[in-house]
Order: structure tokens, then sequence, then C-alpha cells
């Protein structure tokens, strides 16, 4: 993410206290964990799954003027091939 000139954030529908638990399970994380409880953003970003009550996971590129550059609404955290096309679409920013 440094060589990309990028910052990563998460963000999910969970409170602090289980952010913190979460992050004390994997000896840490290497970005912030932001908290949605009233599951505002996602909402705004179209991601809430009303039938959870929970954020889908997706993955969203902003570019520096905070509009949505890229979207995968299909993310699979244990799919390396996800990763490999969030570096690429983030190397095509300017």
């Amino acid at each position: 993410m440094v060589e990309a000139d990028a910052e990563l954030l998460g963000i999910s529908g969970d409170h602090v206290w289980a952010h913190k638990a979460y992050a004390k399970s994997l000896d840490g994380l290497p970005f912030p964990l932001l908290a949605d409880w009233g599951m505002h953003v996602t909402k705004q970003y179209g991601v809430h799954n009303p039938e959870r009550d929970a954020p889908k996971r997706v993955v969203f590129i902003l570019d520096r003027d905070g509009k949505v550059a890229f979207k995968n609404a299909a993310f699979d955290a244990r799919d390396p091939g996800h990763y490999v096309q969030v570096l690429e679409e983030l190397r095509k920013l300017p």
C-alpha cells in the first residue's frame, strides 16, 4: 500500500470493543478498522445486507477526490487474485 501511496481502512458494522477484540486475536491489524455501528456508511455506499443487518464484504478504491474509482462487490479475502486485482487498480490511479 505504501508503494501505491494509498491508505487502507476497514469498515465494519461491529462496535469498537469487538474491533479491539478481533485485532487482539490477530496480534494486531496493519490498518485502522472503523466502526459503522449504525450502518450509515454501508447504506450510503449501497453495501448493506438488510437480511443480516450487516455490511457486505466489498472493496472500494477511492481516488484523491473521494470518488469511487473501483469496486469489487464479490471480494473474497481468501482469494489471492482479488488482492492482485486491487493492487492493479491502485496502480491505475494518477
